[in-house]
């Protein structure tokens, strides 16, 4: 079963829609953020104080290679909530493309979460402006977060499963059943 792998601003819902995608498509969860912090010891917050952007991007890249590899030793059929930096790494994207199927969440700006993201204290419109296209390279499919996060991991799941990208050379009996749960 291929991976689902999530890009888009911070607080754009990822997270919260990542949950719902892999609950409703037999897949596993996993949050880089989270697991960066637990291998950090501390938040993200307290990370960028004590290294700053850059020594948050290089955990980033550290952390998206561990998950890379634990694929490649056979975890397969995963949601994975990226930070919303990591399009700003060049060495991210071939990490990316190699973990599975990636879906860049838009969301309206003015609708971003911003609480407990350092970097969204900001400008948030320029940093839009930096990544957007970034983003857009980096997506095999891009989806609008303009409705309840049910609606948009169920567009997420059509999109990849239409195409056919969702499903893997071993016939995964998942497919027939969240197409029938989605019609």
């Amino acid at each position: 079963m291929i991976n689902i792998v999530l890009i888009g601003m911070p607080g754009c819902g990822k997270s919260t829609i990542g949950r719902i995608l892999a609950a409703n498509s037999g897949r596993l969860f996993v949050d880089c953020d989270n697991v960066l912090v637990e291998a950090a010891g501390f938040s993200i917050p307290e990370i960028f104080a004590r290294e700053g952007e850059e020594g948050f991007r290089f955990r980033e890249t550290q952390t998206l290679k561990e998950i890379s590899g634990q694929l490649t030793a056979g975890n397969l059929g995963l949601v994975i909530a990226t930070g919303g930096g990591c399009v700003t790494r060049e060495e991210n994207y071939s990490l990316l493309k190699r973990i599975g199927v990636i879906v860049f969440i838009e969301r309206d700006i003015s609708s971003l979460a911003r609480e407990g993201r350092p970097l969204s204290t900001g400008d948030l419109e320029e940093m839009y402006r930096q990544r957007f296209p970034l983003y857009k390279r980096f997506a095999d499919y891009s989806v609008k977060n303009d409705a309840a996060a049910d609606i948009v991991a169920k567009n997420i799941l059509e999109a990849v499963f239409a195409t056919g990208k969702g499903e893997s050379n071993n016939d995964s009996p998942q497919i027939p059943v969240l197409r029938a749960a989605f019609n």
